[in-house]
């Protein structure tokens, strides 16, 4: 018998020209101890993953495992992605993957655990279990004195705006930070927000703007019984001073959206941030690091994209 909980719930996946990392995912995914109801998947892949034999077979695997199956193919750009899988999915729960992730076989099970007991909750994620994120003790020293991100149990923003994640922590929390390789959230939430399609490329940052907006007046939570791994596929990604530049980009825009305009004088930590990004260059020794950090506060404060 197949279990599937009492809280409908959707899998949302947006990929791009990466078949071998989704059909690892859709693979975990075959094997969750809880089924989703709905599996939906947008795709920018200039050769559609529809034509790919494997991916058509999983999918048929899925629908016989009683998972509706949703494809799209659109444009490409994560946060114009992600919402298009928004608008498609029919589920009482959301959850966004990125396309490079494993699942442990009770990762639903046990989120849906939580958002079921507690329905105060508007969002949360999982744990990711293969240390991508731990840092060496210098650069973890120099990221806490500048207020960048870092591993933190307490899953919440610095000052400055970064966010602290909280990875690796064994404990269950309330936080206000969640990441995009693994978050949910309730449905109802998207009746009042949206990625930001401002966020170019890949999105960067577009799972901080979001958890920020909604963590203002609703809960989130940190499950760490819930388990995944994130590959960090190299596949499609951008080389370090474009991924540099987007960063510091962003970041800038977030902060200027989100924070400024409710407390001016955070323009210091801000300022203290964007700091501590070149000290960090003492340890990296990577000129590519320092022309993306150059070049995406040029883009930033040439174009200042507008305000939402």
């Amino acid at each position: 018998m197949i279990e599937k909980s009492r809280l409908s719930c959707s899998v949302l996946i947006c990929s791009r020209n990466r078949p071998h990392d989704i059909m690892t995912f859709l693979s975990s995914l075959k094997t969750q101890s809880s089924k989703p109801n709905e599996l939906v998947v947008v795709d920018s892949s200039d050769q559609p993953l529809t034509e790919h034999a494997p991916f058509n077979e999983m999918c048929r695997a899925l629908e016989h495992e009683g998972i509706a199956v949703v494809y799209a193919h659109t444009r490409a750009g994560l946060t114009y992605q992600r919402n298009q899988a928004v608008a498609r999915a029919t589920s009482k729960i959301l959850y966004f993957f990125d396309d490079d992730v494993i699942l442990a076989p009770d990762y639903l099970k046990a989120m849906q655990a939580v958002f079921e007991a507690n329905p105060h909750y508007a969002g949360g994620m999982g744990n990711v279990t293969n240390d991508t994120y731990k840092k060496p003790f210098i650069d973890y020293t120099l990221r806490k004195i500048f207020l960048l991100p870092r591993l933190d149990p307490r899953g919440i923003f610095t000052i400055s705006g970064m966010p602290l994640h909280p990875y690796g922590s064994p404990q269950s929390a309330h936080v206000e930070v969640l990441g995009g390789c693994n978050m949910a959230y309730r449905r109802a939430i998207f009746a009042r927000h949206h990625f930001d399609e401002r966020l170019g490329g890949y999105g960067y940052m577009e799972d901080v703007d979001l958890s920020y907006r909604v963590s203002r007046y609703a809960p989130l939570f940190y499950n760490p019984a819930a388990q995944l791994q994130h590959m960090q596929s190299p596949v499609s990604r951008d080389k370090i001073e474009a991924n540099r530049a987007m960063f510091i980009r962003n970041y800038s825009y977030l902060f200027f959206k989100n924070i400024y305009p409710h407390a001016r004088w955070r323009i210091l930590p801000y300022a203290w941030s964007i700091m501590g990004l070149f000290v960090q260059l003492i340890l990296v020794r990577d000129a590519a690091y320092a022309r993306g950090y150059m070049r995406g506060l040029a883009e930033f404060y040439k174009t200042r994209l507008p305000s939402p």
